[in-house]
């Protein structure tokens, strides 16, 4: 009994030994790709993998051997993915903390400041009070954005379509008083298709702080850790400001002194 005793013990320290080495080798394992799941934003995320966010996530990444592995979904299914922990990270989410998802991790630095435009056909004797004047309104929005999870009012109900596209039709079509959109995709559709803008009214409904967003995992703690790290460096060298430069997108950080 004395030597089973001693038997067991043994192996319980050698596969605890065995436990903490495979666990530090796991932690300083090299990271040679990352996997993003967006959907594709015009000048933001483009499908030929160009884009804002994409330029300034391969100048993070590419220097540290770390190549992008970009699959294009819709918002919701690329939230689902980082949920799964099936991929690394996604663009697009407010902080982890405002969208109340314990799967997310948000890094220090936001990749944009966005705004979020309301365009509807405003009647004659109603004037814009902010988020006010969407009180029990019909509204619409893009599967996936939540807006009624950070809108100052209550929202009673709302629409969902599958994307800017649709927005805008269903609304000329009447289906809805009020469509919801970051600005800029709202503005690159209405360009895109030429939708007829008159008789209609556009005003910022809310800005927000948005974020790559990554996995809660223990990879996604180290690649969120490099990601801010190498942001802090494209902005201190003025390589972020040219990035925003090149898609002819304001640049929303205050410039650091001497860039």
């Amino acid at each position: 009994m004395t030597c089973n005793y001693f038997i067991n013990k043994m192996l319980i320290v050698i596969s605890v030994s065995a436990l903490l080495v495979s666990t530090q080798l796991s932690a300083g394992t090299k990271i040679e790709q990352i996997s993003i799941v967006s959907e594709s934003w015009d000048k933001y995320t483009n499908s030929d993998g160009t884009g804002l966010f994409l330029d300034i996530t391969r100048a993070i990444f590419e220097p540290q051997g770390i190549d992008l592995d970009i699959e294009f979904l819709p918002y919701k299914r690329a939230l689902l993915r980082l949920q799964a922990q099936s991929a690394d990270a996604m663009f697009g989410t407010y902080s982890a903390e405002k969208e109340g998802k314990d799967f997310l991790i948000t890094p220090l630095n936001p990749i944009d400041k966005e705004q979020t435009i309301a365009i509807y056909k405003p009647a004659k004797t109603v004037e814009w009070q902010g988020p006010l004047s969407l009180q029990d309104a019909r509204l619409a929005w893009v599967r996936g954005y939540d807006y009624h999870e950070n809108l100052p009012i209550k929202v009673n109900g709302f629409s969902e379509v599958a994307n800017s596209e649709q927005g805008l039709t269903m609304l000329r079509a009447g289906r809805f008083d009020f469509f919801l959109d970051h600005a800029g995709e709202l503005y690159d559709t209405i360009a895109r298709t030429g939708f007829d803008t008159a008789g209609y009214q556009t005003n910022t409904v809310l800005e927000e702080n948005v974020y790559m967003a990554f996995a809660k995992t223990a990879r996604g703690e180290r690649l969120a850790a490099i990601y801010d790290k190498g942001f802090n460096e494209l902005k201190s060298n003025g390589k972020l400001k040219a990035i925003f430069s090149k898609y002819n997108i304001n640049y929303p950080f205050p410039v650091d002194s001497g860039s």
